[in-house]
C-alpha cells in the first residue's frame, strides 16, 4: 500500500510547544504537588526526607518498517509488524506506567505533560502530532462517552510512551474510530491501518493469550465493523475478544488487580473493558436474535465499574460487587449508571434465554418476564437515576442507552403478539424478528405480505334474476306510499 500523505487528511498542520514539569520521586509517590526545586525540593526538605529525581527517559527507539503485505494463507504470514511509529514524543519526570507506584489521581499529571508526536500507522498512513489530538478529542467526545473503557485521555497519554501495545493495538482503532467523526477526514486510509493492526494482534500474543490492550481495541473495533453494515464480521470479531478476554480471565475479580500494577484507574479501566464487552455481546445477540451470549459461559465474578466523574478525575472508590447490586434494594450503596446498563443487559439475557420462535405459548411467558424485569430494575433505580440529565445538564450516555435498550425489548418481545399487519421490511432488518410459520390474523389484501399467501377474492354473489329491472321492460312505478298517518291495517 503506498504511503498515505499527510494532506490527503485534511487536517490542518500546527505544531505546539508545550513546557513540562518535573517531580521527584518522593512527591510522586505520595502523589502531591512537586516545586521541582534542585537539589532538593521544599517539600521534601520540611519533611527532612532525601530527594532524588529520576533520570529522563527522554530518546528515540530504533524505527521499524511497518508496511505489512495482506496476508491470505496462514503457512506464509510474515513476522508482525511492529506498533506504530512514533516520532520525538517528549516528555520529562516519570512517564512509566507499568510498574509505576499508580496514578490514581489527576494530580499526577502535574508531573506529566504530554505532546502528542508524527506517527506512521500501519499501511503507511502519517499523521502529525496535532492531527493525532484532534482524531484523540473526536473519540473522546463522541464515542468514549458511550463506550467509556478505555482510559481516561490524561491517563492514556501517561501511559503511550512505556506501554508499547498501546501505542501498536489502541492506538490505531482509537484514531480510526475519531476519524469517523471527522467529516473533513478520509476515513479509509486509518480502516486499513486498524484492520492491518487486528490481523497482526493475535501474532503478538505471549504464549497464546493476547495483550489486555489488544482485547480492548479488538472489542471496540468489533463495534464499529457491526456499525458500518457488517454484522457477521462485527460478531465474529466480537467473538474472537470474547475467547481472548476468557483466556486472560478478564471475567473474574483478581484480573483486574493482578494486571493493575497498583494504578486504580488501570484496574478500573480492565473491569470497564469486561463489562464493555458483555453488554456489547448480549444487546449484539439480543438484536440478531441469537439471544444466548458468549460471555455467559463462565461465572462472571468481576467487579462493577464506578460513576464516570470518578473514572474521569482518578478518584476511584472501592468497586461494589456484582452480588452487591443484586441485592441493593437492601442496601444503601448508589450504584453507577454503568452498573445500571450492567444490571438491566444481566436480566435481560435471563429473560432471553427461554425465548423460542414460532410459539405463542413462549411468546406469552417471555413477555410477561420481561415486563416483571423491567418494571422491577426501573423501580429500583435511585432518584438520581430517574432523569437522563446529570446536574451539570449534560447527557448521561449509559443510562440513556439502558432506557432506549428497555423500550426497544419491549417491542421487539411483544412484536408475536400483536396484531398489527407485518411488512416486507420484516423480513430484511436485521434488527427484527422474524415472522412466525402462521399468522395470527387474517392480512388485508390491500397490504400484501410475502409472508402469507395471497388472497384469492370471493364472488360477488348475485342476486336472483326475478328481483333484477329488465332491461327491455319499462321499470314498474313504485307502490303508493303510505301516508304515516294511516293506521296500519288489521292484518299487521
Amino acid at each position: 500500500m503506498d504511503d498515505t500523505p499527510i494532506s490527503s487528511l485534511n487536517i490542518p498542520a500546527k505544531r505546539s510547544i508545550r513546557r513540562v514539569a518535573l517531580a521527584c520521586i518522593q512527591c510522586r509517590s505520595r502523589k502531591v504537588r512537586c516545586d521541582a526545586t534542585q537539589p532538593a525540593c521544599n517539600r521534601c526538605r520540611a519533611d527532612e526526607k532525601e530527594c532524588e529525581y529520576q533520570k529522563s527517559r527522554r530518546g528515540g527507539r530504533p524505527r521499524r518498517s511497518l508496511t505489512v503485505p495482506h496476508r491470505a494463507v496462514v503457512s506464509d504470514v510474515p513476522s508482525p509488524p511492529g506498533p506504530p511509529e512514533i516520532i520525538g514524543y517528549r516528555t520529562d519526570g516519570d512517564s512509566s506506567g507499568r510498574g509505576s507506584s499508580g496514578s490514581s489521581a489527576q494530580s499526577n499529571c502535574d508531573s506529566f505533560e504530554f505532546k502528542a508526536s508524527d506517527i506512521v500507522l500501519p499501511g503507511g498512513v502519517q499523521l502529525l502530532g496535532n492531527q493525532v489530538e484532534q482524531l484523540l478529542n473526536q473519540y473522546y467526545a463522541f464515542f468514549h462517552v458511550s463506550h467509556p473503557c478505555v482510559l481516561p485521555r490524561w491517563a492514556l497519554e501517561s501511559r503511550l510512551i512505556t506501554e508499547l501495545s498501546i501505542s501498536e493495538f489502541l492506538l490505531p482503532v482509537l484514531l480510526y474510530i475519531g476519524s469517523i467523526f471527522t467529516p473533513s477526514v478520509d476515513s479509509t486510509p486509518l480502516a486499513n491501518a486498524a484492520a492491518e493492526t487486528m490481523r497482526a494482534g493475535w501474532m503478538n500474543g505471549t504464549n497464546f493469550a493476547p495483550d489486555p490492550y489488544f482485547i480492548q481495541a479488538q472489542m471496540l473495533y468489533s463495534i464499529v465493523v457491526y456499525w458500518f453494515d457488517e454484522p457477521e464480521r462485527g460478531r465474529e470479531i466480537l467473538d474472537d475478544a470474547i475467547h481472548g478476554a476468557f483466556l486472560l480471565g478478564m471475567h473474574q475479580k483478581d484480573f483486574a488487580v493482578q494486571n493493575g500494577y497498583g494504578d486504580p484507574v488501570l484496574e478500573e479501566s480492565w473491569r470497564r473493558t469486561w463489562w464493555q464487552i458483555h453488554v456489547t455481546d448480549i444487546h449484539i445477540a439480543g438484536s440478531t436474535h441469537t439471544y444466548t451470549g458468549l460471555s455467559v459461559k463462565y461465572p462472571i465474578t468481576a467487579d462493577l465499574p464506578c460513576e464516570e466523574e470518578c473514572y474521569e478525575t482518578g478518584m476511584i472508590p472501592i468497586p461494589a460487587s456484582l452480588k452487591s447490586y443484586e441485592a441493593r434494594e437492601f442496601s444503601d450503596i448508589e450504584f453507577s449508571s454503568f452498573a445500571q446498563l450492567i444490571g438491566f443487559t444481566q436480566g435481560i439475557s435471563r429473560v432471553l434465554a427461554i425465548r423460542r420462535y414460532n410459539d405463542i405459548e413462549n411468546a406469552k411467558v417471555t413477555c410477561d418476564n420481561a415486563d416483571t424485569m423491567m418494571t422491577a430494575w426501573y423501580s429500583l433505580l435511585p432518584p438520581s437515576k430517574t432523569t437522563l440529565l446529570r446536574p451539570n445538564n449534560t447527557v448521561d450516555e449509559l443510562l440513556f442507552k439502558a432506557i432506549i435498550l428497555m423500550h426497544t425489548y419491549t417491542i421487539d418481545l411483544h412484536r408475536p403478539l400483536s396484531t398489527l399487519l407485518r411488512l416486507p421490511i420484516e423480513s430484511l432488518s436485521k434488527c427484527a424478528p422474524p415472522p412466525p410459520l402462521s399468522p395470527l390474523i387474517p392480512p388485508s389484501p390491500l397490504l400484501p405480505s410475502p409472508f402469507y399467501p395471497p388472497l384469492t377474492p370471493s364472488p360477488t354473489p348475485t342476486p336472483p334474476k326475478s328481483s333484477l329491472p329488465s332491461r327491455t321492460s319499462p321499470r314498474s312505478s313504485p307502490s303508493p306510499r303510505t301516508s304515516r298517518h294511516t293506521p296500519p291495517s288489521s292484518s299487521a
